[in-house]
């Protein structure tokens, strides 16, 4: 009786130490021929041929569906806002580009203003004109300039320069004056000015030959 209870226990702890429970082991290769490192410590001497759950496998595979989804969505968004970030700036320049311009129409429209105002000083200089008028005129003229000037607009240098069709509008030619060069501006019929690099006026100009 005591051998074959003997045998029983060595046959029960055999088979315990070489068995594998999916359920406790660690990590396995199912199918793969590696032994068993199970959580129990124990080494199993035997190939496991335990085969993954399916229901685990359906969870593993629609986890890395849904991570690609993410991904994906994750571009899209991403290139939604780099679309939306190159209209607003698009549009952030279309209303800069379109304020200069109605800036530029009206500031040409106020320039015969101050083409008189210059000929009014032109003209008092050589006249007996009370000084107060002139004081006026002068004041009046100042703050045009100003004006202008807190509007980035300024008057193109011309007289001497050498002729410059992006800035200048020749409408003559007049014998060079020695020590004058040819190709130079020698005399400004008008005045003309711009507007940061945008020309409002060209200037009206004769050029020495």
């Amino acid at each position: 009786m005591e051998k074959r209870d003997s045998i029983v226990n060595e046959e029960y702890e055999e088979k315990e130490s070489s068995a594998c429970c999916c359920a406790e082991r660690d990590t396995f290769q199912a199918g793969s021929g590696s032994e068993c490192s199970c959580s129990n410590g124990m080494q199993a001497d035997h190939v496991c041929e335990c085969e993954k759950d399916p229901e685990l496998e359906l969870l593993e595979k629609k986890l890395k569906e849904a991570e690609e989804k993410q991904e994906e969505y994750l571009k899209m968004a991403q290139r939604v806002q780099a679309d939306f970030d190159n209209y607003k700036r698009r549009n952030r320049n279309a209303r800069a580009e379109a304020h200069q311009a109605a800036a530029a129409e009206v500031v040409e429209a106020f320039l015969p203003v101050l083409d008189n105002l210059d000929r009014a000083m032109e003209s008092i200089s050589a006249s007996n004109v009370d000084e107060s008028v002139i004081k006026g005129i002068e004041l009046v003229r100042k703050q045009f300039l100003d004006t202008l000037s807190r509007l980035d607009v300024e008057e193109i240098d011309a007289l001497g320069k050498p002729f410059d069709p992006e800035l200048h509008n020749a409408v003559g030619q007049v014998e060079a004056e020695e020590g004058q060069e040819e190709n130079t501006v020698a005399l400004v019929l008008q005045k003309g000015y711009r507007m940061g690099g945008r020309v409002i006026r060209y200037s009206m100009v004769h050029v020495a030959r």
